[in-house]
This record gives structure tokens, C-alpha cells and sequence, in this order.
């Protein structure tokens, strides 16, 4: 028993130790080139000369300072700290990363008998508990802290500290508490009611996964469909040319211009005012007031930052047109666009299967997710080959694992655009707080794509006589997949969400280009 018992503990810290390496080498080497291209997403190079930068470009000034004459023999290291928000966002992508890196590395020391019955089903509950919680708790706390973080430090100048950290930490909380409320409200199917809370937290988190990656599919399908078979565009698409991309970088240049004066002009006219009346309350009534030339030029100012931003989105937009077309007509290029439309089409396709899906469910009752008729008919396609033997039992599970690759791809393809559209949302203007918005989003949906396929992976393999809640027997034999749920209404959920994102995308692409002309 004792010898037992020492190789579980002997294993486990194997397994945690494996678990520290995969939080390092995601933190130290994935995340250094991830955090730089969601940087680059988040504000492209030559964008956000707006009031928010102000804190970075006081960082360089800083550097820049020459050293005093007081100053000892030994060089000062001036190394720039790394903000809060980007500590958390890195931690919470590493976590969330490392814990599927080794549920889906318990899953095949099952399959391959390698480690202790017992050891694998203590760390496999152990990295659940921390994925859901870094997925419920831990994410949203994380995305409150960034949305909140630029409007307390707008507030610190007439706020008092201990104010402020109360303010923050009650906006940061509070969704959270409400998010996990409105959570526990998702009904479950009546055969997860006698589950334990683990499973019953999976179950409904699986519920909102499911709506969010169909909405995400059907955005990326219809987007990709969009971009290679512009079936609905009025007019045919036309490529800015070198002269039309300096024409637009030469206005915004003088947009710019005029802005920095126009701000220069407004810190006169308020340096110029007494102490007494340069107050919060004089600065919103400025309009109601007689200071009519303080009022011009703060109008000016907030119009010429919105024009600058807009401006600048229309510039990004043409250069990356301009890169796009200089791209297809090389080799690489035209290699891309010819799968691309194979992909395109396979979205297309994928819409049409959807459909069907909902007007024609299966008539099978042990069926616990919509079939992907494409992925079906693709397995079908290999099985004529003569090197590739797969067996009838075998169709089904092998079309259920490329459509969920499927679709994984279609999410993968989609996300760029998606980032990209959030930013533009919240209006972020500092690339360090869009790149850590959005790792923190992305973390998100990572661990809740995984969670979707630990669930298909459970639907595929089913566990012989599994017995959801129960703990090791007295063989010591439990199946990993036992202790998730078995979610009935996974497929028809997906293709409803799916569809719903596919027409809301089609719609507002269709609206846009009669509106703006086609676009990208």
C-alpha cells in the first residue's frame, strides 16, 4: 500500500513539474512573438497619435534624459516595467494553455496505460478545476481590470486613491458575481441533474462555449465565403494604388498637424485661466459658460481626434489591400487564393449542411450531435483510396473528428478579424492594452474550444459502464471520460448559433458594401 501510494505521489509531481514547464515555455517563447503580432493588430505602426499614447511617449522622453552630475559611477539599469494588465493576460494565457496541454496529455497516458490509474485521475481533476476556473473567474476579472484600467488612471487626477481602488475593485467584481449568476440559470438535461458540481459547471459552460464558438464558425464561414466568392458585391473590388495610399498618409499627416496645434492652443487658453476655476465641473460647463473660445477649440479637438481615427482605420484598410493584391499575384499567392476558395467553398457547404441539420434532425436517438455532412462525405472520398482502409463502425467517429478540426479552422481563420473588431470597438489606443485585451480573450476561447473537444472526445469514446460522480472502485480503474458530462443538444445548439451568425454576418457585409462600395 505504502510502495502504492509512493508512486502516486512520485508521479504526480512528475506531472507537475511537466505542468510548470509548459506554463514557462508558453510564457517565455510562445507568448514573445504572440504578444508582438497582437500588438501590431491591436494599433498598427503609425496609428494612435491620439491622447491616450501620451503615457509612452513620456516613457521615451524619460529614457532620453541625460544623467545627472550627482549620479554614482555605476550604471542605472532603466528597465520599463511591465504593467499589470500585461502580467495577468500573459499568466492567464500560459494557465489556461498548459492545463489542456496536459488534460489532453492524461488522456493519452490512458490510452497507452503509462501512468497510475489514480495519478491520472487526480491531475486530470485537479487541471479541470483550474481551466474552469481560470475560464469563469479568472478571465472575466482579467477583462474588467483592462477595460477599467484607462478610466481610473483618466480619474486619478480628481479622484482620491482609496476612492478610486474602491471604484475599480467594485467594476471589477461585480460582472463577475452577475456573469456566474445569470451561469447557474442554464438548465441541464435531466440525465447531468444528480451530477456533481464539476460536471454540472462543465455542462453549462459547455451551453455558452457551444453558442459562442457557432457564432464565431458562422462569422468566420461567412467571412471566408465572402472574401474569395464575393457573390453579393455590387460593384467589383478595385485596389488602391501607390498614389492613393500617399494621398491618404499626406492627409492624415496634415489632420495630424492640425491636431497637435489645436491641442497646443487648448493647453494655453486653460494654462492661461485662474488656479480657482480649472476644476472638473468648469471643464464640462465650459460650453454653458462664457468661455466661448475654450469651448471652440475643445470642439475642434475631440472632432479632429475622431476624424485622425477614423482617417487612420481607412489607411490601415488600404495598405492592407494594397499588400493583399501585391501578394496574389505572386506564386505563394496564387497557391493561397486557389485553397482558400477550396475552403471558402467548404464554408459555403458548411452553411447548406447547417440548414439541413435544423429542417431535418436525425431520427436517431443515440446521435448526441448533428452530423457534419461534408466531413461525412470526405471520409466517404477516402475510403475509395486502396491505402486507406477504414472500417464502416469507424465512419461516423473519424467524420465527427474532422469536423470538429473543421471547424477549428474556421474559428482559427476568423479570429484575426474578430480582434481586430473588438479593438476597433473599445477604441483602444495603447498597443500593450488591445495586445493584453485581446490574449485574455484569447485565452478564453482556447480553453473553452478544448473543453468542447474533451466533450466530442467523450461522445466519440464512449466510456464502458460509465458511472459520472464516482470515485476510483477497488480495481482503482476509472475512465477520464466518466467524470465529464454527456451533452445531448451539443450539434442542434451549434448549427442554431452557427446560422444566426452566419445571416447577421451576411446581412451587415451585404448593408456595408451598398452603403461604403466593397471593401476588403
Amino acid at each position: 500500500m505504502s510502495m502504492a501510494s509512493s508512486s502516486v505521489v512520485t508521479q504526480t509531481v512528475l506531472v507537475t513539474l511537466l505542468r510548470c514547464l509548459l506554463f514557462a515555455s508558453c510564457r517565455h517563447y510562445l507568448l514573445r512573438s504572440l504578444y508582438h503580432d497582437l500588438q501590431s493588430l491591436s494599433l498598427p505602426d503609425g496609428q494612435g497619435v491620439t491622447a491616450h499614447n501620451r503615457e509612452e511617449s513620456e516613457v521615451v522622453e524619460l529614457n532620453t534624459l541625460p544623467a545627472p552630475s550627482t549620479s554614482s559611477s555605476h550604471p542605472i539599469s532603466l528597465k520599463r516595467k511591465r504593467s499589470l494588465h500585461s502580467t495577468l493576460s500573459r499568466g492567464l494565457f500560459a494557465i489556461c494553455f498548459s492545463e489542456s496541454c496536459v488534460l489532453f496529455f492524461l488522456l493519452m497516458c490512458q490510452g497507452l496505460d503509462i501512468l497510475d490509474a489514480r495519478t491520472r485521475l487526480v491531475n486530470w481533476r485537479l487541471s479541470l478545476i483550474v481551466l474552469l476556473s481560470a475560464i469563469l473567474v479568472l478571465a472575466p476579472l482579467c477583462l474588467n481590470l483592462v477595460l477599467t484600467y484607462t478610466s481610473v488612471i483618466a480619474s486619478n487626477d480628481t479622484t482620491p486613491h482609496n476612492r478610486s481602488m474602491v471604484t475599480r475593485l467594485l467594476l471589477t467584481i461585480a460582472p463577475v458575481f452577475a456573469y456566474l449568476l445569470l451561469l447557474s440559470y442554464i438548465p441541464l438535461p435531466s440525465a447531468l441533474s444528480s451530477t456533481g458540481i464539476t460536471a454540472s459547471v462543465l455542462a453549462r459552460l459547455i451551453v455558452v462555449g457551444t453558442i459562442i464558438l457557432g457564432m464565431l464558425s458562422g462569422f468566420g464561414a461567412i467571412s471566408n465565403a465572402w472574401a474569395f466568392f464575393p457573390l453579393f458585391s455590387r460593384a467589383k473590388r478595385i485596389d488602391p494604388t501607390v498614389d492613393d495610399v500617399v494621398a491618404a498618409t499626406h492627409a492624415l499627416d496634415r489632420v495630424r498637424s492640425d491636431l497637435i496645434d489645436r491641442r497646443a492652443e487648448l493647453k494655453r487658453l486653460r494654462n492661461a485661466q485662474p488656479e480657482s476655476q480649472v476644476t472638473w465641473l468648469s471643464r464640462m460647463t465650459s460650453s454653458f459658460r462664457g468661455d466661448s473660445q475654450l469651448s471652440s477649440v475643445s470642439q475642434e479637438v475631440s472632432g479632429l481626434e475622431a476624424l485622425d481615427y477614423q482617417m487612420s482605420q481607412n489607411l490601415e484598410d488600404m495598405k492592407l489591400r494594397q499588400a493583399n493584391a501585391h501578394f496574389n499575384r505572386t506564386l505563394a499567392g496564387k497557391l493561397f487564393n486557389l485553397g482558400g476558395r477550396l475552403f471558402a467553398l467548404y464554408c459555403v457547404l458548411r452553411v447548406l449542411s447547417s440548414i439541413i441539420n435544423i429542417t431535418i434532425p436525425s431520427r436517431s436517438h443515440e446521435q448526441t450531435s448533428s452530423p457534419d455532412l461534408i466531413a461525412h462525405y470526405l471520409v466517404r472520398l477516402l475510403s475509395f483510396f486502396p491505402s486507406v482502409d477504414i472500417p464502416e463502425k469507424d465512419v461516423s467517429l473519424l467524420s465527427r473528428q474532422i469536423g470538429l478540426a473543421l471547424v477549428g479552422l474556421i474559428i482559427l481563420s476568423s479570429i484575426r478579424l474578430v480582434l481586430r473588431g473588438v479593438a476597433r470597438v473599445l477604441r483602444v489606443t495603447n498597443r500593450n492594452l488591445g495586445a493584453s485585451l485581446m490574449l485574455v480573450i484569447l485565452a478564453q476561447l482556447m480553453g473553452i474550444y478544448l473543453l468542447s473537444t474533451l466533450i466530442q472526445l467523450r461522445t466519440s469514446f464512449p466510456p464502458p459502464q460509465a458511472r459520472p460522480g464516482t470515485d476510483v472502485g477497488s480495481s482503482g480503474e476509472t475512465n477520464l471520460f466518466s467524470t465529464l458530462p454527456e451533452y445531448q443538444v451539443f450539434g442542434s445548439l451549434f448549427d442554431g448559433s452557427f446560422l444566426i451568425a452566419a445571416g447577421s454576418t451576411t446581412a451587415l457585409r451585404w448593408l456595408n458594401e451598398r452603403v461604403n462600395g466593397p471593401g476588403i
